[in-house]
C-alpha cells in the first residue's frame, strides 16, 4: 500500500498514551513520515498555545467543559480543523453542515468503535480541504470588504424592507457630511430631498421586483450642509449573514451636469451671435459688392467715381467694425481650453 506525503503538522489529544499511540500508528499506514505530536488531554489547554500544528486529532469520551475549551483554544490564532473521535454519539452532529460549526470552527466526528486507518485518512483529507476552502472564503470575502471600504466612490448597504442604513463606506461619509453613526440612525429618505421620496420608493420598488441592478438613470441626493447633488446609481443585492440587503455605489456627476449645462449655454449664445451679425455684416458686404459694380464701368478720374470710393471705404470700414465686434463677442462665451477639458472629463 503507497502511503502519501502530507507536509501538515499533526496533534494527538488524549487521556492515555496508549489510545494516542494508536492513532498515531492508524496515521503511519497511510501517510509517509506524518509530523505528529501527542499531549495528555489535562495538559494540552497549556500546551496547545505554545505549540505549532496544522490539524488538531481529540480522543474524547464525551462533550464536556474541558473538550469545548481545548477546540475554542486550539482556534485562538487561525482556524485549525478539528477531528473529534469518541464513542459518544451525541457528539456526530459535528458532521451536519459540512462539518462546519459555530466560531469559524471545522470539526469532523468519528465513531471510535469503527475508526480505522483509512477512514482516519479521509478524514484528514476532509478536514485540510475544509479548511483550504475557509481560508480561501476568508481571503475573498476580506477583499469584498476592503473593495466596498476603501473604494473611492461613496457606498452603502441598506435594508430592502426599512430602507435603515446597515453599512456605508469612507466615501460615503466624506461626500455627504454625516458621520458613521449618524447613517445608522437614517434611511435612504434622509438623503433625497423631500419632493423626491416617491421616486426613491419606485425605484427601490423595482430593485425588488426585478431582482437585478439598475445604473439608467440620475437621482437628486441632498447632502447634510442642505446641498443638492446629481449622482448616477448602481444597485444590486447583497446577502450578509444569509440577509439579503441592497448594495448601492453612488457616481457624482453635479459638476459633469453643469459644464455640459455651461457648453450647451455657450453654444447657444454664439448661434445667436452668429446669426444676428451674419445679416449686420451683409449690410455693408453688399454695398461693397454693388459700388464696385459700378467703379467697373465708370471711368476712374471722374468725380461721380471718386464719390463711390468713398462709399466704399465707407463700407469697408463698417465691416471691419462689425468683424471686430463678433469676434469680441465669441472670444467672451469662448470654450475652456484643453487642460480645462482634461479636468472635466477626470470628474467622478
Amino acid at each position: 500500500m503507497s502511503k502519501e506525503s502530507l507536509p501538515n503538522q499533526i496533534l494527538i489529544v488524549g487521556d492515555t498514551v496508549q489510545e494516542m499511540k494508536q492513532i498515531s500508528e492508524l496515521i503511519h499506514q497511510r501517510i509517509l513520515s506524518p509530523a505528529i505530536s501527542m499531549v495528555n488531554s489535562e495538559k494540552a489547554e497549556t500546551q496547545i498555545i505554545t505549540l505549532k500544528f496544522d490539524i488538531l486529532i481529540l480522543i474524547a469520551k464525551s462533550l464536556n467543559s474541558n473538550l469545548e475549551s481545548l477546540i475554542t483554544v486550539s482556534n485562538t490564532k487561525k482556524v485549525i480543523p478539528v477531528i473529534l473521535i469518541s464513542d459518544d454519539t451525541s457528539l456526530s452532529y459535528f458532521q451536519s453542515k459540512n462539518a462546519i460549526h459555530t466560531k469559524n470552527q471545522i470539526i469532523d466526528y468519528l465513531p471510535k468503535d469503527e475508526l480505522n486507518s483509512l477512514l482516519l485518512f479521509k478524514s484528514i483529507l476532509y478536514v485540510m480541504e475544509l479548511n483550504r476552502q475557509h481560508i480561501k472564503y476568508k481571503t475573498l470575502q476580506k477583499s469584498y470588504r476592503d473593495l466596498f471600504r476603501m473604494n473611492p466612490l461613496p457606498m452603502w448597504i441598506y435594508d430592502l424592507e426599512l430602507l435603515q442604513f446597515f453599512q456605508v463606506n469612507e466615501a460615503a461619509i466624506s461626500k455627504y457630511g454625516y458621520s458613521r453613526a449618524e447613517y445608522m440612525r437614517m434611511t435612504l429618505k434622509d438623503i433625497r430631498p423631500p419632493e423626491d421620496v416617491i421616486k426613491l420608493e419606485k425605484a427601490v420598488d423595482f430593485v425588488k421586483k426585478h431582482k437585478k441592478l439598475f445604473s439608467d438613470r440620475i437621482y437628486r441626493h441632498q447632502k447634510k450642509d442642505g446641498s443638492i447633488i446629481y449622482v448616477e446609481l448602481v444597485s444590486n443585492f447583497i446577502h450578509v449573514d444569509k440577509v439579503k440587503y441592497g448594495l448601492v455605489m453612488a457616481n457624482d456627476i453635479t459638476e459633469s451636469l453643469n459644464y455640459i449645462q455651461a457648453i450647451e449655454t455657450q453654444n447657444s449664445t454664439l448661434q445667436e451671435i452668429t446669426f444676428n451679425y451674419s445679416h449686420i455684416i451683409r449690410a455693408p458686404l453688399a454695398n461693397m459688392m454693388g459700388i464696385l459694380n459700378l467703379v467697373k464701368e465708370m471711368d476712374l478720374n471722374s468725380a461721380e467715381s471718386t464719390e463711390l470710393l468713398e462709399h466704399l471705404f465707407t463700407s469697408c470700414k463698417q465691416l471691419d467694425e462689425k468683424i471686430a465686434e463678433v469676434v469680441e463677442k465669441s472670444v467672451s462665451y469662448a470654450l475652456p481650453d484643453s487642460a480645462d477639458l482634461f479636468r472635466w472629463s477626470d470628474v467622478g
